[in-house]
């Protein structure tokens, strides 16, 4: 008569090579990953000594009865890389004026990058796509995007800028 044995992996060993495949997992994934970020457009401050923006809890519009722009700080994931998009969510109520926004990337003393500009094509909600600049932008920054809303034309229908998506 044989006697049968039936050996079992040690714990230590099967968790060890459970553990380090998940680290391989998750390392793959996070080489991939894309950070995205999205800012309101209350986060942009009125450009200029005298300009004054509405701020609600999420979009700066212009109220007024001139065309004023707004300037919106980017802060960025991965200030070392180039980014894939900005996207910048505003709604133009002018009839015969065009939301303008200009991206931008300085280099620390805030002289030399690249800038890019967009603007919207007549009235409605648009999204202002900013492509990945054909060169290297500047390390660290400063990011910014500088918005040259209209004045209101309608009552209580102003210009604004809703958002702004950074897609790293």
């Amino acid at each position: 008569m044989s006697t049968v044995r039936i050996v079992r992996p040690g714990y230590r060993h099967g968790l060890g090579s459970v553990l380090a495949l998940a680290f391989l997992i998750v390392g793959a994934r996070s080489a991939d990953a894309q950070h995205v970020q999205t800012f309101p457009g209350s986060s942009c401050q009125a450009s200029g000594s005298a300009q004054n923006l509405y701020y609600s809890g999420v979009i700066v519009a212009n109220r007024g009865a001139g065309t004023r722009s707004a300037v919106c700080p980017l802060v960025r994931q991965n200030p070392t890389q180039g980014w894939l998009h900005i996207f910048v969510h505003v709604r133009d109520r002018h009839s015969a004026q065009n939301i303008t926004c200009v991206a931008q990337a300085r280099d620390e003393a805030g002289s030399g990058g690249w800038s890019e500009s967009q603007s919207t094509i007549g009235e409605g909600e648009q999204t202002l796509v900013f492509n990945a600049p054909a060169i290297d932008p500047p390390n660290f920054g400063p990011y910014t995007v500088v918005c040259s809303l209209p004045p209101m034309e309608g009552v209580n229908q102003p210009s604004y800028l809703s958002s702004i998506l950074v897609e790293e």
